[in-house]
């Protein structure tokens, strides 16, 4: 599981469900973790948090500290292709218990800690982004992320660098592309509000401008 990408492992087990029995607790674990994904993508708050807490509760009953930080991460990732923040407490108490090198790489790398990130252990879909950063080469990055062929992998690393190194437009909209292309409501409004302050900073009102007027249609 280390090794795994760690918003697909759960899809990945539940595949392999005809290998042999998976335990009731576990198949609804995935579930939920399912449901909260989708749900927190296309911006149906009401739902969101509800399906992680029983995806949570699910597995404490379980008592499997290792999927269990792949909960905490997996949420943690999703509020970092909507560009938004996260508090990695509850991911730090699993971690004193229960350490893995590749979760802590991952959590680095959505935390925007490049220097502490074990590059051995972080995906492999992920290593050409955080070479770039590490040189803050936007031009590279915006390659290596349109390169990433999973949606999702793919906006967790333009949320990656749009969170903690200059903004660049090219990777921008990218975000704005794969958000849009998948009907993932909550990052598209993210992508867009942030291209807006983008041109906005640059001094190009005509374009923010376009930008705003399309936020206002969308969120109609």
């Amino acid at each position: 599981m280390k090794k795994l990408p760690f918003l697909i492992v759960v899809l990945l087990i539940c595949a392999c469900g005809g290998a042999g029995h998976i335990p009731a607790w576990k198949e609804k674990a995935y579930s939920q973790l399912d449901e909260y994904k989708t749900s927190f993508l296309t911006g149906r708050e009401a739902s969101t948090e509800p399906h992680f807490e029983k995806a949570r509760k699910e597995i404490a009953a379980g008592n499997d500290l290792g999927l269990l930080t792949v909960a905490y991460l997996t949420k943690y990732a999703l509020h970092t292709a909507s560009l938004e923040p996260f508090d990695a407490s509850e991911f730090a108490k699993l971690y004193r218990l229960e350490p893995h090198p590749a979760d802590m790489a991952y959590c680095h790398f959505l935390k925007g800690n490049f220097n502490a990130v074990d590059t051995k252990e972080l995906p492999a879909r992920y290593a050409g982004v955080l070479k770039a950063a590490s040189g803050r080469d936007a031009a590279t990055a915006g390659r290596e992320i349109a390169a990433i062929d999973d949606p999702l992998s793919r906006l967790i690393a333009s949320g990656v660098w749009t969170k903690y190194l200059p903004a660049d437009e090219a990777i921008l909209k990218i975000g704005i592309d794969t958000a849009s292309a998948n009907g993932w409501r909550r990052p598209l409004w993210a992508y867009l509000e942030r291209l807006q302050s983008y041109y906005l900073e640059n001094g190009d009102s005509a374009k923010a401008n376009r930008v705003s007027e399309r936020l206002k249609l969308l969120k109609k």
